[in-house]
């Protein structure tokens, strides 16, 4: 499966995920003469569904959570091309597979973070 690839790409570092907001990861390269360019945008949403508990009993509302993950193909001309998007709404070992890229963003991403911070905090001092 090739989230699996994206999985090995960001554990090495060869893909660098970007925090766009708490729930949203981005990845780009830019295209360049003779080169194609992609952004992968990976979310996390959450919803309220209805879920039935009890037979015979009415429906409570639940927090459902999945992870979509979004190809998007940019060219040259500066047109973004949607190319493929995957969701875990309906899949629940596919949304696994993402919740774990989605968990890697974000350790990746935290961890940038405090790396910035600290490298802050040796120039004051």
């Amino acid at each position: 499966m090739r989230i699996d690839e994206l999985i090995s790409a960001t554990k090495s570092g060869s893909f660098q995920w970007r925090a766009i907001n708490p729930t949203t990861y981005l990845w780009e390269k830019r295209a360049g003469p003779g080169a194609q360019g992609a952004r992968l945008t990976l979310q996390r949403v959450e919803q309220n569904v209805m879920q039935p508990i009890l037979a015979g009993r009415p429906p409570q509302m639940v927090r459902q959570s999945f992870v979509i993950l979004q190809a998007v193909e940019l060219e040259p001309t500066g047109i973004a091309a949607p190319k493929l998007s995957f969701s875990g709404q309906t899949d629940s070992a596919l949304n696994a597979k993402l919740q774990q890229l989605f968990d890697l963003a974000s350790s990746v991403s935290s961890q940038q973070g405090l790396d910035f911070l600290k490298k802050l905090l040796a120039e004051e001092h």
